[in-house]
């Protein structure tokens, strides 16, 4: 048994060129799906410290109607920004 002919019309021919367009293509939806995923941690701390974070994501969510999440995601990548002076000031602490 032989395979139905091909209709030249249903083929699209595959270059390099269309490879890497479609895989920057791809590459570039999994990061936006990264950008919206949303996870939840849990990690232990001092109260005084959650509940300044919670205080200050309180303030900016009702200064600025942003939901929380994204007040959560913009202080958690502002304090990934400082984390090198952190390390600095932890360490001092040895």
């Amino acid at each position: 048994m032989s395979p139905p002919p091909m209709d030249d019309d249903d083929e699209t021919e595959v270059t390099r060129e269309s490879a890497a367009r479609e895989w920057s293509r791809r590459k570039q939806a999994e990061q936006a799906a990264a950008k919206t995923a949303m996870t939840r941690r849990s990690w232990y701390t001092r109260a005084t410290a959650a509940d300044a974070f919670q205080a200050a994501v309180d303030d900016i969510h009702h200064a600025t109607r942003a939901p929380k999440h994204e007040v959560v995601a913009a202080l958690l990548e502002a304090a990934v920004k400082e984390s090198d002076r952190v390390r600095a000031r932890l360490a001092s602490h040895k």
